[in-house]
Formats: C-alpha cells, structure tokens, sequence
C-alpha cells in the first residue's frame, strides 16, 4: 500500500476552480460490439492525435472488478476515486497513482442499482463526488439518482478511520422525454451543473441539471442541450477543473473537447474533436482529469485493469 504521506494536501487556490445474468450477459457482448463498430464508422475523417500514454501499474484492489467510474481528487495530487457497477455494494474507493489499493468507504444511505459515473468538484470550501446511479439498459426507470458526498479526508494516521461517508445532498430526477441509458456525467465548474451525455441511439444526447436543485424533494428534469455527433455509445465523461475541456470515452477511443471561455458546451461539442493517444483497453468505461487538468487518467472494467495516464500536449 501506498502509505499516505505521499498525498499532500493542496490548498484551494493551488488547483483551477470555476471536477448478472446470461440475457444481460449476452445484451452487453452485443452493444459493445456495435458500439465499438459505430464508433469507427462515424468518426470518418482521422482527428488530430494527442497526447502521451504511460501505464503506471493495475488497480490493486481484487474488489475493483467492474470499474464503472474514476475522479481524481480535488485534495490530493496523486489520489483518485473509483467506483463499481451496479451490483456491488455503495462504496468508494480510493487508489494511487500507481493503482495501489488506499481504503474504502461505504456512502450512508445510498443504493448502487447502477452506478456509472463519478466526478469531483469544489463548491465553494469544500470537496466533493458526485456519483451517477444512472444506468439504464433497458431504459424503462423511472427515474434515476446522484448522489453528492464530501470527499473523505486523508488525515496524518492515513485515511479517515471510520470509512463511511454520509450523503451531503441527493438529486433523484427524470429525463424531460423520457428513460435514457447514461453512463457519462459530469460537473460543469463553471455554471455548477450536472451534465449527462446519453449512451444509445444514433448520436449520443447532452442533458443538463441544476447542481443544486432548488427543491430536492421533487424529481429534478434533465433538459436537453443537444445531439453530440463525432462518436456513439459514450461510456464515460469528465470536465477539467477550469470547465474549459472535456474528455469522452468510447469503447474504441477517447475525444478531448475544447471551449472558449463564454462558449457553452452545446456549441463545443459540435466542432471535431482531438483524439487522445493510447491503446484500447478491454471494456473502457472509466476516464478522468488528472489533479491539475494537464493529464487524462483511464481504466477499464475488466481485470486486470490497467491505470494509465494521458499526458496532454500543451
């Protein structure tokens, strides 16, 4: 294990602020083979290729056996945040930069019917995750849940011992037409919202939500911005920590998006992406922004699962 005096705590200003059964089985075998196939056709022309891969170990961890979701820490360079599918109990998990196994929490109160998301992010003083129980096969839920808990602190013994976390707020919310399959949300810093990019149909759909709705006791209703052309079956979505770029992953690729500072993300997801360089893993389904936005952190559901990092060209 990584001992924990390798994670330095940062001070706020340091970091850019405003981050089961066989029919299922065979479902998944199939969408990720014409998921993959979709994403080659429809991509077309070759993007501009970026960026500098380095595989820094496997997740450690033998309970990371599905890993639907990946953050970095808003505290600590060197500290991410995973997650697994749907079926495992409602826990974080936290790793190195070398794939080392730190700890696990279970979130209080919190279901994992079918966690696909995780993200970072800083609200005013404090850190948080938010989790997306947001996977939707066959898309007929009725509503779906994020959850938002302060990130677990790392004190001078190692990680908090009690190992659980509370919910620090809950968005249970609906689509404005309807169930959607999602795997890919995010945080906008910039205008603190929810963004959650679809999975299925023929070109992926962006929605958004109040961060912090007004009334949490009523469903939320994710609007809809815009379909996204350029890939399909998007498996994951994260935002740097300036808001200003985007990373989206696919079974065969990853795309980075750029914005302008007053440009909104509807906008910048029509212009052609950049692809980042790296070799596919089997079943990729979890992507991140490094510490400082300057690096892209990816994983995949299948172990062993390989940690690499994406050093982005400047």
């Amino acid at each position: 294990m990584v001992k924990p005096t390798v994670l330095k705590k940062q001070p706020q200003n340091k970091r850019s602020v405003a981050h089961k059964f066989a029919p299922l089985v065979l479902l998944a075998g199939i969408m990720t083979i014409a998921g993959c196939a979709a994403d080659q056709l429809k991509f077309g022309a070759a993007s501009e290729i970026v960026g500098e891969p380095k595989r820094l170990g496997n997740l450690a961890n033998p309970q990371l056996k599905e890993v639907s979701g990946l953050a970095a820490s808003s505290l600590y360079p060197g500290l991410l945040w995973a997650i697994n599918d749907g079926g495992d109990d409602p826990l974080l998990y936290a790793i190195g930069s070398d794939g080392a196994d730190l700890g696990t929490f279970r979130v209080e109160g919190a279901k994992n019917v079918d966690w696909e998301a995780l993200a970072s992010f800083r609200l005013q003083d404090g850190a948080y995750l938010l989790i997306g129980d947001v996977g939707d096969n066959w898309e007929q839920r009725q509503a779906a849940t994020l959850y938002v808990v302060k990130e677990p602190a790392i004190t001078a013994t190692g990680l908090n011992s009690d190992r659980a976390v509370t919910i620090a707020w809950q968005i249970h919310f609906t689509y404005e037409d309807g169930p959607q399959d999602c795997e890919a949300a995010t945080v906008d810093p910039v205008n603190q919202s929810v963004l959650l990019l679809t999975k299925r149909g023929l070109s992926p759909l962006l929605y958004e939500l109040p961060l912090q709705p007004a009334d949490l006791d009523t469903p939320a209703v994710a609007r809809r911005l815009a379909a996204v052309p350029h890939f399909n079956w998007p498996t994951d979505m994260d935002l740097s920590p300036d808001g200003l770029a985007a990373v989206v992953l696919t079974y065969n690729h990853a795309y980075l998006f750029k914005r302008r500072p007053k440009e909104d993300w509807p906008t910048a997801f029509q212009k052609k992406p950049r692809r980042l360089r790296f070799d596919t893993l089997l079943q990729q389904e979890a992507i991140c922004f490094g510490y400082y936005g300057k690096s892209v952190w990816v994983t995949s559901e299948r172990r062993p699962a390989p940690l690499v990092r994406i050093d982005l060209e400047e």
